[in-house]
């Protein structure tokens, strides 16, 4: 991850795969440009970098499949609002692109919305949670709303008779959605209380003063909304401090490698997740099994998102003409995507609603035995 963080990535160009040999077929593939916005060098490096590979082997695949044929170009944003409104300007002159992948953090998707909107070109972000005020018709996500995941872990902490709850989350607006959507939720009915609600910054490394004061509320779980970086710090500190409660964190912490690396730390750790890696799905399991062939590690939610985001964004491109030249009709691409129904993606069964959000139900997964299961 810090290799990430550090690296000078400013532009990279995906070579276009998938040409057809010898007289396979009389018609060429139709050609078009996907531009890539993501924070490759930022404080979310390690969730984009899982999110440029699965963009990467989704363009594999959908150029190997011969109907379409994208030429990918992903672009470093580094988590900025100002730079990435300068690439988006930059990819949507060209009259080819077909549509943006980006707004992954929520700041950069609020910034990108009304220009993708004003510029009539679809904006599919894999990673912005947080409500997006003014999106437009032209923003889409594949990402689980953070609205979503509080509600989602606050109807497992009730369906658990949890009453008592301490809640800890980042200064992102990530962490704050996920957890005032979970204090929502969870305060009301049922004589539920929050013991607590503090706020960590990004980049904290010692969380033994939070662990104490959460001690002293005598909580029965922590909500720690927030991003892995921290998190695995304050589960391995909490299982030192000898705070053994369950611990309920948002879909970041979806991911495989959290798991492997925390050990028994994680054990008990309950997520909100659009992605279960184990799932028999014949779409999940080929998916998993590529992302492993290709990268020699597991796929986690983010990777699944930006997967996702690019197939339905195939999906869209082979039920419009493509002319051979010339520009594309990126409203009859909008048009598409809108009118999606019953996608059957490595995170769902996919539609859109009318504000761009994947109509679905989040999972809620728990690591038990050193693996995520489903949660009933």
């Amino acid at each position: 991850m810090m290799a990430a963080r550090r690296a000078n990535l400013r532009l990279l160009w995906i070579p276009v795969l998938g040409l057809l040999i010898g007289c396979q077929s009389t018609r060429s593939p139709a050609e078009v440009g996907v531009a890539c916005l993501l924070p490759l060098t930022s404080g979310v490096a390690e969730a984009a970098l899982s999110a440029q590979r699965g963009v990467q082997l989704a363009v594999e695949e959908m150029n190997a499949e011969g109907r379409v044929r994208m030429g990918l170009r992903i672009s470093d944003d580094r988590g900025s609002f100002e730079r990435a409104g300068t690439l988006f300007a930059e990819a949507v002159a060209s009259p080819r692109i077909a549509a943006v992948i980006g707004g992954f953090t929520d700041t950069v998707a609020i910034a990108l919305s009304p220009a993708a909107l004003r510029a009539q070109i679809p904006l599919i972000s894999p990673g912005a949670t947080g409500e997006i005020p003014f999106a437009g018709n032209f923003f889409f996500r594949t990402a689980l709303p953070a609205a979503l995941q509080g509600q989602a872990l606050a109807s497992f902490a009730h369906r658990s008779g949890l009453r008592r709850v301490s809640v800890l989350h980042d200064t992102t607006e990530y962490g704050a959605s996920v957890a005032d959507s979970f204090v929502a939720a969870f305060l009301g009915p049922g004589g539920a209380s929050v013991t607590g609600q503090r706020r960590f910054q990004d980049g904290t490394r010692d969380f033994r003063p939070f662990l104490q004061a959460i001690r002293s509320e005598n909580p029965q779980a922590v909500l720690f909304a927030g991003y892995p970086d921290e998190g695995r710090i304050f589960l391995a500190q909490a299982v030192e401090a000898g705070l053994n409660l369950p611990v309920l964190a948002p879909d970041a912490f979806a991911n495989p490698e959290v798991v492997t690396t925390l050990g028994q730390a994680a054990e008990g750790l309950v997520v909100a997740s659009t992605f279960f890696p184990e799932s028999t799905l014949p779409a999940v399991r080929s998916f998993v099994r590529a992302y492993r062939e290709k990268y020699g590690i597991n796929p986690d939610a983010f990777a699944a998102q930006a997967y996702d985001a690019v197939k339905v964004l195939g999906f869209a491109l082979k039920r419009i003409r493509i002319p051979p030249t010339g520009p594309l009709d990126r409203t009859g691409v909008r048009n598409a995507l809108a009118g999606l129904q019953g996608y059957p993606g490595v995170t769902g069964t996919l539609r859109f609603d009318p504000s761009g959000n994947a109509a679905r139900e989040a999972l809620v997964l728990r690591v038990k035995g050193s693996r995520f299961v489903v949660v009933p």
